[in-house]
């Protein structure tokens, strides 16, 4: 559509007002005009504080005592404002605040920080802070304690007493901000970091720490061995020892069970029924006699001796 025809339309729409007016005449018109800004006067003027906030009135730019629980209000609107104020449980992240040890070492630490709004006080607290009140408060209250409890430990105890820092932290805060009506829930220390000279020797100590575990379970594994050897050579010889005894107390019992019956028993054992024909004198070694060829040949008596022929 061209503006042209805009123009046209506009003036048409002009003219069947002025004929609505003539006809009617201006009191109606009138009467809607004020029954919608009372209507509208109305609607502003109800306000509602939702469930887990308290309403701040504020009347001609001047904060009232005492504050609205949750429900719907009227109040006149241009002359009274309601600030809603949560006092619900709520996280506030730190920024990172640079402390020192109790040797002067650099520590940086940043954390979160649990709290609620006194409902009851939370007029006082708009009126003194606002409600940025977390910018404004906790956060230089929170730097200004970690700067005081932080140089009361060693650098090499922040880390291992971190509890205790941040249970000292939270009782601190709480003194601190109870007077805003600021209640501390609990207190956390998020992150916790040295100096990167710092951090470095850390890393190296930890470095050589582990290698001197390493050297200590190699010594452990060797010394578990050369046990185990040791043990072994033990059980050897005791083994070698207990075969020893074994073969001395057998030769004590085989030696002592050799009596003369036992040899004679053995030699009439070993006899094959033949008489024997030699025995030499007190042996008790028994030769084998001679055949009963040899025997008729020896027991036979000699055969003279042929005379001698005479020489010529």
């Amino acid at each position: 559509m061209s503006r042209r025809d805009l123009a046209r339309d506009g003036v048409r729409a002009v003219d069947a007002g002025k004929g609505a007016v003539s006809r009617f005449g201006c009191m109606p018109l009138a009467i809607a005009g004020a029954v919608l800004i009372v209507a509208g006067y109305l609607l502003l003027s109800i306000n509602t504080v939702p469930p887990g906030y308290v309403g701040v009135v504020v009347q001609l730019g001047q904060v009232l005592p005492n504050t609205l629980p949750p429900g719907l209000y009227f109040r006149p609107f241009l002359i009274q404002n309601v600030v809603d104020f949560e006092t619900r449980v709520r996280p506030h992240n730190f920024k990172a605040i640079d402390a020192a040890s109790r040797e002067y070492q650099s520590v940086k630490l940043t954390g979160t920080l649990n709290f609620s709004v006194d409902g009851a006080r939370a007029d006082d607290l708009y009126v003194r802070v606002g409600l940025d009140f977390a910018d404004r408060v906790i956060d230089s209250a929170f730097a200004d304690i970690v700067k005081e409890v932080v140089p009361q430990y060693g650098v090499t105890e922040i880390l291992p007493k971190r509890d205790e820092i941040r249970t000292a932290t939270k009782q601190k805060m709480q003194a601190a901000l109870e007077r805003y009506g600021i209640i501390v829930e609990d207190v956390y220390l998020a992150d916790i970091s040295f100096s990167p000279e710092y951090t470095q020797a850390i890393e190296q100590k930890q470095v050589a720490q582990q290698a001197v575990e390493r050297e200590r379970e190699v010594l452990n594994q060797k010394k578990i061995q050369a046990d185990q050897a040791e043990a072994q050579a033990k059980g050897e010889a005791a083994a070698e020892v207990a075969r020893a005894q074994g073969a001395a107390q057998a030769n004590r019992l085989l030696t002592e069970s050799i009596t003369p019956e036992l040899i004679e028993y053995q030699k009439v054992q070993k006899w094959d029924g033949k008489v024997p024909i030699y025995q030499g004198g007190d042996a008790s070694v028994l030769l084998p006699g001679p055949s009963s060829s040899q025997s008729q040949t020896q027991t036979r008596p000699p055969a003279p001796a042929p005379s001698p022929t005479p020489s010529r």
